[in-house]
């Protein structure tokens, strides 16, 4: 019995280790910037970029 209480407890960890693994990435992706909120020096960068 105490084997499969170990073995749960693994599985558990191993789990909120990936789960926070691929919540990370999404987080970093998913901040969005509006052309609203940029000055006008950022939005020229930007246009010289796609050039």
């Amino acid at each position: 019995m105490g084997y499969q209480l170990g073995i749960i407890l693994v599985l558990i960890v191993v789990a909120i280790l990936v789960s926070k693994k691929f919540t990370k990435k999404d987080s970093d992706v998913d901040q969005l910037i509006y052309e609203d909120e940029m000055s006008e020096d950022e939005l020229n960068d930007i246009d010289k970029e796609l050039d």
